[in-house]
């Protein structure tokens, strides 16, 4: 297990504790802080809590090793599971749960999330929360996931539009594993931002005095609001994708239609050839040209001319075009 202690000091920013166990006095000092475990199993996770005496069902969730609640209020703590962008090839799909308590923020997670590491290393060197509270840290790190959510949906889009270029220049060489594989991650990306913005909904209903709203009531409402334009931005990622599978299956399409085309083409050419050369592959005594020492080259010459007048006609019709 990997136990992280952090205050919020004096100018809104983070500085690591030399912290190893958590207190019950923590509930009701003034220090605002943040604690983050990682890869923790169920019995160091229940001794960790013990101090806390959480409610039963925050505490199920917590030690559960796969997601089981999206959110869980009570009246001194709630409890929510935040997805993360990562994971799109794996299942289940990794997530974040988020214990929140008077003054303090909890993170629990299984593997590294870089969005944490990147709100620790911004809040310790340059970032200011927007007031001195685990509200305010609750906000700064909600939108921090989200918003590497919504950057590696870009990324997909901007895949995509990429692939649309290359597949205007030269269609053989587009693999359609690689569209697959993108529809795949908008997918999920589309579908964390779902949780995301469930997130983001429920908070403004939490009735807990645990969470107490005070100069941030006014982010965790945009950040509702973010969350609705993150969803249009991913819906347009996601519909880019999708017209790039209409185009290479139309290409496809084309090129299917294209060599049936010319199959259809040979057979009628071919066609009136192999009449031909059937009637004269009977062996009947009595065909014209058969008596002409000539007849074998009359006939090919009329073979020649047939496939010669089957090609011009086809073309002036505009067959091969």
């Amino acid at each position: 297990m990997k136990l992280r202690i952090f205050g919020i000091n004096e100018r809104s920013m983070l500085e690591s504790l030399p912290k190893t166990k958590l207190s019950a006095e923590w509930v009701d000092d003034e220090t605002h802080r943040w604690i983050d475990i990682e890869d923790a199993t169920a019995d160091e996770l229940k001794e960790v809590f013990a101090p806390y005496k959480l409610p039963a069902s925050i505490l199920t969730a917590c030690l559960a090793s796969e997601r089981t609640a999206r959110f869980i209020s009570r009246r001194d703590a709630f409890y929510l599971e935040v997805p993360t962008h990562l994971g799109w090839d794996v299942y289940p799909k990794p997530y974040v749960s988020i214990l929140y308590l008077p003054t303090t923020v909890i993170s629990i997670h299984r593997d590294v999330v870089h969005s944490i590491e990147d709100v620790i290393d911004d809040l310790n060197e340059e970032v200011q929360l927007f007031e001195r509270s685990a509200s305010a840290l609750l906000y700064h790190l909600l939108t921090s996931i989200g918003k590497k959510n919504l950057d590696a949906a870009l990324d997909v889009r901007s895949e995509a539009e990429e692939l649309a270029m290359e597949l205007d220049r030269d269609p053989e060489r587009i693999d359609p594993q690689q569209i697959a594989e993108m529809r795949r991650k908008i997918s999920h990306h589309a579908t964390v931002h779902d949780d995301h913005t469930y997130c983001a909904g429920v908070l403004r209903t939490v009735e807990s005095k645990s969470l107490q709203f005070t100069g941030t009531s006014r982010l965790f409402s945009e950040q509702l609001h973010l969350a609705e334009m993150s969803g249009q931005m991913i819906a347009g990622a996601q519909s880019r994708v999708a017209d790039l599978q209409g185009t290479y299956d139309a290409t496809v399409q084309q090129k299917v239609e294209n060599r049936l085309r010319m199959l259809t083409l040979l057979s009628a050419i071919f066609l009136p050839l192999t009449l031909i050369s059937g009637i004269y592959g009977m062996n009947f005594t009595d065909l014209p040209g058969m008596g002409i020492p000539t007849g074998y080259l009359i006939v090919i010459g009329i073979m020649l001319a047939t496939v010669f007048g089957m090609g011009l006609y086809l073309k002036r019709n505009g067959w091969f075009d």
